[in-house]
């Protein structure tokens, strides 16, 4: 995509090529490859700011869970991992307000997080969910 997506065109692209059932064949020359990168790449491509916008339209769209699980994974677990001292008490307060945002920390792992940073995100999303009712990257 050579021009600047709107956020909505790059919500509903990301939403679709996540749900496409080739989803493990596709690659740099699919047509929406694009919103792919831009969230696999985060904040080389788009500013912080703008990919916290991203996750949270993301999820206010109510995707299939599968979808949450690769936001988890890939967006949100970058932002806490880069720069999660930036959105700490942006993420606790949202956690605090919204089950469906926290359910959504539990898809993240600690990859490079600080360990009391980690421990922040932890205590904001609460005790991991019943077994098989946690996000998953494979479609149901």
């Amino acid at each position: 995509m050579h021009t600047k997506p709107t956020l909505d065109a790059w919500v509903d692209a990301f939403i679709e090529i996540n749900t496409l059932p080739e989803r493990a064949d596709i690659g740099s020359d699919h047509p929406l490859w694009w919103a792919d990168e831009l969230t696999i790449f985060p904040l080389k491509l788009v500013d912080f700011e703008t990919m916290w916008q991203f996750v949270m339209a993301v999820l206010a769209r109510k995707p299939p869970r599968h979808v949450l699980g690769y936001l988890a994974a890939g967006a949100l677990e970058d932002m806490i991992a880069d720069f999660g001292d930036y959105f700490i008490e942006r993420i606790e307060d949202t956690a605090r307000r919204d089950p469906e945002f926290r359910d959504l920390l539990h898809g993240v792992w600690k990859n490079k997080t600080p360990d009391a940073l980690w421990e922040r995100v932890k205590a904001a999303r609460g005790p991991e969910p019943e077994c098989g009712d946690g996000l998953d990257v494979r479609p149901d």
